[in-house]
């Protein structure tokens, strides 16, 4: 049997799961019931903190020797290949034969395979009473080099919820243009260059907005930084994220963070809003749209909670 679907797996920790699944609802507009999704969906594994591995179906059997036959069949070909046995979850019954499983498979194929440094990656895998076989996507991981950046602070947001931002504001959709209104050191920035996106960052304060500077400097990448206050921001974006200042050596007080919040309405429909503290109601009284919501901590005793919301106008 031939689909054109994709099914993917993802990976958390007990505390990120909410986390998780308000990425997946964004990406790919479901809800996360397993860790395994299949969906109709292109999305780079990359440029998730969830996301592991993505096959693209070629085949879906009931049988190992079905998808063993569809190949033959077919004349699979494929040069510089190599095939690889993904397990879906951790008590696969097959991940102890994953190599054997591969070797059987790339026997069929009408090419050449490479062990070192393949050109196609192919996978196959099994998943409640089916076999699947495909092209296989996985999570290079190389974002994880961003935790090291040169200058950060304590309360600066982690990587995975900056990954994650990215994400829900845009939907997956790389086309769009984002602006970190509040920038800080530019964690945000960082994953959004990453993940492909044109995205401009602002900072008040001149000496984060440096920092921020030297962090996407040390990762060559390219990054519009601005010295600036956000109410003099002029273009008008697809979706703004707005980190709330909200440690103990921030000067904003509760008006002038409901002023940040007035401020964005007028340079994107959409809103990625992160707070220390739960506003619902104070984002119904601004008269703003909430299309969801996630609690994320940090440790699963609760510590560093933060608060996001994807409001529209």
């Amino acid at each position: 049997m031939k689909s054109n679907q994709y099914i993917y797996n993802v990976n958390y920790n007990v505390q990120d799961y909410n986390l998780c699944a308000f990425e997946a609802r964004a990406l790919f507009d479901d809800e996360l019931e397993d860790k395994v999704l299949f969906t109709d969906k292109e999305v780079e594994p990359s440029v998730s903190p969830f996301l592991k591995n993505r096959i693209k179906i070629i085949y879906k059997e009931k049988t190992f020797n079905g998808i063993l036959e569809l190949i033959i069949e077919d004349g699979f070909k494929a040069n510089d290949f190599m095939v690889k046995y993904v397990p879906m979850y951790n008590r696969d019954p097959n991940i102890g034969q994953g190599k054997k499983l591969s070797k059987e498979v790339g026997l069929r194929i009408y090419g050449y395979p490479s062990f070192k440094s393949p050109k196609i990656m192919l996978g196959i895998t099994y998943y409640q009473g089916y076999w699947y076989f495909g092209y296989l996507k996985q999570n290079n991981y190389e974002w994880r080099s961003h935790k090291q950046k040169p200058y950060s602070f304590s309360s600066a947001l982690g990587v995975n919820i900056a990954k994650v931002l990215i994400n829900v504001a845009s939907g997956g959709d790389t086309s769009k243009r984002l602006v970190d209104a509040c920038c800080g050191v530019g964690t945000v920035i960082l994953e959004g260059v990453f993940a492909g996106y044109d995205i401009c960052g602002w900072e008040i304060s001149p000496k984060v907005a440096e920092f921020a500077c030297l962090n996407v400097a040390h990762y060559q990448y390219n990054a519009k930084i601005v010295t600036g206050d956000m109410k003099d921001i002029e273009e008008y974006y697809d979706a703004v994220i707005i980190d709330l200042p909200y440690n103990n050596f921030s000067h904003y007080d509760e008006e002038k963070q409901w002023n940040i919040i007035k401020h964005a309405k007028h340079i994107a429909n959409r809103m990625i809003i992160v707070t220390a503290t739960n506003i619902e109601e104070k984002l119904y009284e601004e008269q703003l749209k909430i299309i969801d919501y996630c609690r994320a901590e940090k440790t699963i005793k609760g510590d560093f909670t933060r608060y996001i919301w994807i409001c529209e106008n």
